[in-house]
């Protein structure tokens, strides 16, 4: 049980905080409930490196337990599919938009746009109000951000490269988290962001 939900945990971190490929929307209806879309999966470095963490071999989600726990955080209308840990696909629904998405501040909404507002603060928030389980997968990431660090991208790399070897370094570096905002009346944002800049936000 306690390797399932170390499994689980890392999914649910890694929907917003990284993979070599993701695509995360957010569509504002009128009823100022937002509809969240999310598709991407892990790379094959990182996902050896967290299943070893967990202490098995296991590359296997769990669908319906990952929609229980988005379910749980306040999420509603939850679908969650996935061939393996590389393919991943969500969508849900945030009612009041009171989820850790806008509750660490990392979305705003203001005069019935989304706003993108990626902060050192919200960042930190965003950590701060994480379980012990999901803070202890951010951890794994070695992240500049949540430990009050000032590095460059390139010094962050050169970190991940000395603790898991030059692939998993080169896996962050050709990451992106593609960013897409829209309001009910289609008017919409989009924001490309590269994971080691993330993981180094000043």
């Amino acid at each position: 049980m306690k390797h399932r939900l170390f499994i689980l945990t890392a999914f649910l971190s890694l929907i917003f905080l990284s993979s070599c490929t993701v695509d995360l929307s957010l569509v504002l209806q009128k009823d100022g409930s937002v509809d969240i879309s999310f598709e991407g999966g892990t790379g094959q470095a990182f996902t050896k490196m967290i299943f070893a963490a967990a202490g098995g071999n296991e590359q296997s989600i769990d669908v319906k337990q990952v929609s229980y726990e988005l379910a749980k955080a306040g999420f509603t209308n939850v679908n969650c599919s996935a061939s393996d840990i590389s393919s991943i696909r969500i969508s849900m629904k945030d009612d009041k938009r009171q989820s850790y998405i806008f509750s660490s501040g990392i979305v705003t909404c203001e005069k019935d746009f989304l706003k993108l507002n990626i902060t050192r603060k919200s960042l930190v928030d965003f950590y701060n109000s994480a379980d012990e389980q999901l803070k202890m997968i951010l951890d794994l990431f070695l992240a500049p951000v949540f430990n009050d660090e000032d590095i460059s991208d390139e010094e962050y790399l050169e970190l991940l490269a000395t603790f898991y070897g030059e692939d998993s370094a080169k896996e962050v570096q050709n990451s992106y988290i593609n960013i897409k905002l829209t309001n009910y009346k289609g008017e919409t944002q989009t924001q490309r962001l590269p994971f080691s800049r993330l993981m180094c936000w000043k």
